[in-house]
């Protein structure tokens, strides 16, 4: 992949990247460390990667990244935020702020954001990989690391719980 190839296939998935790593990590400070980890690793392998495969590698590598966030959360408790303060907010829209905001409206994204938290990491990954990038099963298979028969029922089970959670938030199909 040459120099201007690279900078096509980055300007074009970068929010991808980034929308992916903040819907898995749920922080968008961390999902931007992790997007631009893994634009540095894309230069870095730059000769291995073919273009067509861009994508999928970029995703690939973003939840692999995005694993290694949780275990370092895991292994290190982060310092609960002080009682009484907000969480400062970014008045920047992100993609998936704009998509939902646009789409479904303040109040649903709430609730599907709220359901899919619900969700374990693995299963909530693998959710987002076929819903919002679209990416098909033997990808998100192989991205994930499981057999395609675990992942079509981890789907199906994922989906169950989201629609339960969603009925339960008064969301009705």
């Amino acid at each position: 992949m040459i120099e201007a190839v690279f900078e096509r296939v980055a300007r074009e998935h970068k929010d991808r990247v980034f929308s992916h790593a903040v819907w898995l990590l749920r922080d968008r400070e961390e999902a931007a460390d992790v997007a631009q980890e893994v634009l540095v690793r894309l230069w870095q392998h730059r000769e291995r990667v073919q273009v067509e495969a861009a994508l999928g590698w970029l995703l690939k590598a973003t939840h692999r990244l995005c694993i290694d966030r949780w275990r370092r959360r895991r292994a290190r408790p982060e310092v609960p935020q002080r009682e009484g303060l907000p969480p400062p907010e970014d008045p920047a829209p992100d993609p998936e702020r704009r998509c939902l905001g646009a789409a479904v409206g303040a109040a649903l994204g709430a609730s599907l954001d709220r359901a899919l938290g619900s969700l374990d990491d693995r299963p909530r990954a693998a959710i987002l990989l076929r819903e919002v990038e679209g990416l098909p099963y033997d990808e998100i298979a192989e991205t994930l690391g499981v057999p395609l028969g675990t992942l079509k029922s981890m789907i199906h089970r994922s989906r169950e719980k989201l629609r339960d959670a969603l009925i339960r938030e008064g969301v009705r199909p």
